[in-house]
């Protein structure tokens, strides 16, 4: 199964360019609200048309300005469970499952029967939607889809309207529904963590742009660009060059890091990025690789960790700059590291092979 997307639309706010090609089972498309992910998956569906492009599913076309092919929704093999679920609410459960089955009155029935029982809808049966859970609706509209059996299933925002705990059950749920189904599942999501579970393959839109795309566990590791590196949860982002000598200058943290002989230089790193959950706080009588001298800002607590924010303070602890940006790292609550107090002045260190570089 492979899917080939070229499309273009000039839209409110930003002309809208995205290309990819891929042939994996899931997919995952973050972007913040606004830059075009969801309007992606419309164009794929059907239900809006780009202004041009091409669109490809298994070597054959579904839509294609240039030659004036536009497939209808209903004949695309492509499914859209919209983020309320779409069900039809005059009908019960079953009647929402078999209308989008083809043959006799007893082959839906027979259909119907096992999708039900395999999403373990079947003492939902007789109810309408307005009588069930949210979950219980999720279950029924994906039931439904593949009932209709597409090549394609698209989730925009599957878990947006669900609440922490829910959420978390409805993700896992989700993925053992969809085990055994063979064609592409793509999902829209603002959130790093729902896409980094779910998907094998990402794409980080912003703007109407694919500005990274690969295999999701590499790109989170490694993301090639500085927004593609926030929008994967990474806070701490700085300017960095590499001189002719391979050492590493990061003026935001007052740090010349010497690197390796036969270090890949890359003439256009223009920034580097460290996760906050590998900077360490040294002790006093450690000298660290890398140290740096920082004031603590504020600090968010949960029940295994904190999450101190702070700025940077040169060797006599003055504010370097008072509009500098505000970085963070996350420690455990443990013996060293019970509490932690605002304004606190504390020096970090961090391994250099965690470095992460990047280009744009």
């Amino acid at each position: 199964m492979d899917l080939s997307v070229s499309v273009k639309s000039n839209l409110d706010n930003f002309q809208l360019n995205m290309s990819f090609e891929t042939n994996s089972k899931r997919i995952g498309i973050l972007g913040e609200s606004g830059s075009g992910k969801s309007m992606l998956l419309k164009y794929i569906a059907g239900i809006f048309s780009p202004d041009e492009g091409k669109i490809m599913l298994n070597g054959e076309y579904i839509l294609n300005s240039e030659e004036k092919i536009n497939i209808k929704p209903q004949d695309r093999d492509v499914a859209y469970m919209f983020q309320n679920y779409a069900l039809f609410p005059n009908m019960t459960v079953r009647e929402n499952i078999e209308i989008v089955i083809e043959g006799s009155k007893e082959d839906k029935r027979t259909r119907a029967n096992h999708l039900m029982n395999k999403f373990c809808i079947d003492n939902l049966s007789e109810k309408k939607p307005g009588e069930l859970s949210g979950g219980q609706q999720q279950r029924v509209a994906l039931a439904r889809i593949m009932a209709y059996g597409p090549k394609v299933i698209l989730l925009d925002e599957p878990f947006s309207a669900l609440d922490g705990n829910l959420k978390e059950k409805m993700q896992v749920e989700l993925e053992e529904m969809l085990n055994d189904y063979d064609g592409i599942v793509i999902m829209v999501s603002h959130s790093k963590t729902e896409i980094f579970k779910f998907s094998d393959e990402v794409l980080v839109i912003n703007h109407g742009e694919i500005i990274e795309h690969g295999n999701t566990r590499e790109l989170f590791m490694s993301p090639n660009t500085r927004e593609g590196a926030r929008m994967t949860g990474i806070r701490n982002i700085l300017e960095a060059s590499v001189d002719e000598d391979l050492v590493l200058h990061v003026p935001e943290w007052k740090l010349k890091i010497p690197l390796e002989e036969g270090f890949s230089t890359r003439e256009n790193i223009k920034y580097i990025a460290v996760r906050g959950k590998f900077l360490k706080i040294l002790e006093d009588d450690e000298k660290g690789e890398n140290p740096i001298n920082i004031e603590v800002e504020s600090i968010y607590e949960d029940m295994e960790e904190f999450k101190v924010f702070f700025a940077i303070r040169g060797d006599d602890n003055n504010l370097l700059d008072e509009s500098a940006n505000v970085y963070s790292f996350r420690v455990k609550k443990d013996g060293k590291h019970k509490t932690l107090t605002k304004n606190t002045y504390l020096r970090l260190d961090f391994d250099k092979e965690k470095i992460i570089y990047i280009e744009n």
